[in-house]
């Protein structure tokens, strides 16, 4: 059986235009923006919504999520995004 672990991610500011990669998904909601097939989601830091679902640890690094639930702008701890 497959074990996922969930990773919540960093809640930061709105990035200014120019100073870092975000990715925004179209509709609102709670849905997933990144679907992979490895052992980790990685949740708002805010709302606990899947922004990235079954992603491999370290594979998401120098981006910002807009999450599509409540709005809030993430990024994965440590990953020195803005």
């Amino acid at each position: 059986m497959e074990t996922v672990k969930s990773i919540q991610m960093e809640v930061i500011p709105e990035p200014r235009p120019g100073t870092a990669s975000v990715l925004v998904y179209a509709h609102k909601g709670k849905h997933v923006i990144i679907k992979g097939a490895s052992d980790h989601n990685y949740l708002c830091g805010s709302c606990q919504n899947v922004i990235c679902e079954k992603v491999a640890l370290g594979q998401i690094s120098n981006v910002v999520f807009k999450c599509p639930n409540c709005g809030a702008f993430n990024r994965v701890r440590g990953t020195g995004a803005v």
